[in-house]
């Protein structure tokens, strides 16, 4: 068993947060001498090197801290939002502050309008800036602005699993989207791939599913029935963001940024490559 598996194991996800917040306030304290990254070092990347655009649909993932920033993450927020323009649309998963399984084996009440997201400071901002519309789904629930993005959210509740076709994750992948990563190597829609790709959601979810409470925006309570992944399976897995980088798809960029690095890749190439890796048998399950 390794290490990160052991740990995972043995402490609740409360604690686990707690320490890989150590871990990097550790790590980065002997970084300290290296130069802070500005909102313009960000636009550059963004722009000249991954190439984003008016009209390009993303789907981001953030570890704001690992960015070494001199800026906040509103004006990243205010950047993207620019880059991508109204035509454009913008996504970031919106999960509970603990590992999913862990919250709906608790039961614990997902509240739309107090609950924070365990994704980073910068999915928190994002969403309760103008013109963001969340997702109703207990765990694995998303924050979307732009073109079409109300009709992107919708049903989520009611899709097939959190990650099928019917969700917003799969409706983005339909709309021909990229992912970008600040910070960390994260790839949410990567679930997606294998839960459109995968024989039976018992490849990757827990066989029953869960009946979840939520408290609305309006403040009313639901019931939300939802698949919820397996930790017996992920514990299997390698981490998607390592699986995605040795793919090595033409598509995936990524260049070291602040205490990390920033990615991008297509989503469409991202999906195609995955089909034919996963038909070989070459999932990212390590038995």
């Amino acid at each position: 068993m390794s290490f990160k598996k052991f740990i995972k194991k043995v402490f609740p996800s409360s604690v686990r947060v707690k320490l890989r917040k150590w871990k990097r306030h550790f790590v980065n304290w002997f970084k300290r001498g290296k130069a802070q990254t500005t909102i313009d070092d960000l636009r550059d990347v963004l722009v000249h090197e991954f190439g984003i655009k008016r009209g390009d649909k993303l789907i981001v993932s953030s570890s704001f801290g690992q960015l070494n920033a001199t800026y906040s993450p509103q004006q990243v927020v205010n950047l993207l939002k620019e880059l991508v323009g109204p035509e454009g649309l913008i996504m970031m998963p919106y999960y509970p502050p603990m590992n999913s399984t862990e919250w709906a084996a608790k039961g614990l009440v997902f509240d739309m309008n107090n609950t924070k997201s365990g994704m980073g400071v910068l999915t928190n901002v994002f969403a309760h800036s103008e013109g963001v519309v969340m997702s109703k789904h207990p765990i694995k629930g998303v924050c979307a602005w732009g073109s079409g993005a109300a009709e992107m959210i919708a049903d989520h509740d009611k899709s097939t699993t959190p990650f099928y076709w019917d969700s917003p994750y799969g409706r983005l992948l339909k709309a021909h989207s990229k992912s970008l990563g600040l910070g960390l190597k994260n790839i949410p829609i990567f679930h997606t791939f294998e839960d459109v790709l995968s024989a039976h959601p018992s490849d990757y979810y827990q066989a029953e599913k869960y009946k979840l409470e939520m408290i609305l925006p309006d403040g009313l309570h639901e019931i939300v029935e939802t698949y919820v992944h397996s930790d017996e399976v992920l514990n299997k897995c390698v981490a998607a963001g390592d699986y995605v980088r040795d793919l090595r798809c033409p598509t995936y960029k990524r260049l070291n940024f602040g205490y990390a690095f920033l990615y991008i890749i297509d989503n469409d190439d991202l999906f195609e490559r995955c089909k034919k890796e996963f038909a070989a048998g070459n999932s990212r399950i390590r038995h």
